[in-house]
């Protein structure tokens, strides 16, 4: 058995870092082993280009990714890692089955409300999201542009926030009209970091999207997995820590696989021009 259990979450700041602080607090307690937390707040699909992922560097043993990041994790030459067959299931309006997946929240202010009643009514906004290469904000809402036979110019001007948080920050100051964030970053917003943001509503959510990705060293002991896979599943019937998970919106585990992923890795692939002309 290792003598620490090393945890690495690329889902910071859009998730609170509290939020993985509970998870390693909970594996600490219920495994009886020293667990630490690193986060990195920087893009690891550029990271990468220019250093090991630390799985390769053999620097962490558990990792918590996005769809996008695993998948382009996956395509590394020198892949150090496996995906570990559960996943984090969040509360959200849509999701009344508690099935695995997130949802991409389109948003704004509540002033725009009595003008814009569907997607289409924001022609000429100024729109906000978090990169190019995210999956709610980028990607799927290239897709839905082209669904209605429309391209990036359908926006006024388009704004790279650099995460989900700032997105709906901008929305709230007004700085822009409309923003796509993910569903669990904006729920955090609402419930647990922004209280006051009454001001922000839901013009439509899309989904549900694949589900995050939590993958392990290749070289973590068969015993070890099982116990965290275990542990995770149970994390929520204990009533003080499922308590706990329940303020960040974390329902339960439940299983995954990577067919969850088949759609998305051999989906037709967008062009890389994104759809920003602004970076704050």
């Amino acid at each position: 058995m290792a003598p620490s259990l090393r945890l690495v979450s690329y889902l910071v700041p859009s998730q609170p870092v509290e939020l993985y602080e509970c998870v390693a607090h909970y594996l600490e307690e219920e495994l009886s082993i020293r667990v630490t937390l690193h986060y990195e707040s920087r893009d690891p699909i550029q990271l990468f280009k220019s250093r090991p992922d630390p799985f390769t560097s053999d620097e962490a043993d558990i990792g918590f990714l996005n769809p996008m990041q695993y998948l382009m994790m996956k395509k590394l030459l020198s892949k150090k890692f496996k995906l570990l067959p559960i996943t984090p299931v969040f509360v959200h309006p849509k999701n009344a089955a508690h099935k695995p997946g997130y949802y991409v929240d389109i948003i704004m202010h509540t002033d725009v409300q009595k003008t814009v009643k569907t997607f289409l009514d924001l022609r000429g906004c100024n729109w906000g999201y978090s990169n190019d290469n995210s999956l709610s904000s980028s990607l799927t809402i290239r897709k839905l542009l082209r669904t209605h036979g429309e391209n990036p110019s359908f926006f006024g001007n388009t704004i790279k926030t650099g995460n989900h948080l700032l997105s709906v920050k901008m929305v709230q100051d007004k700085q822009v009209t409309a923003a796509a964030v993910d569903s669990t970053a904006f729920y955090n917003y609402k419930n647990v970091l922004y209280k006051d943001s009454d001001d922000i509503c839901v013009l439509d959510s899309i989904g549900p999207l694949p589900p995050y990705a939590i993958v392990c060293n290749k070289k973590l002991g068969g015993e070890l997995k099982s116990r965290i896979v275990d542990a995770l599943l149970n994390s929520t019937t204990n009533r003080a820590w499922g308590k706990k998970f329940e303020k960040f919106g974390l329902i339960k585990y439940a299983e995954n696989s990577d067919e969850a992923y088949t759609d998305l890795e051999f989906s037709e692939t967008l062009d890389s021009d994104g759809l920003s002309s602004v970076y704050y």
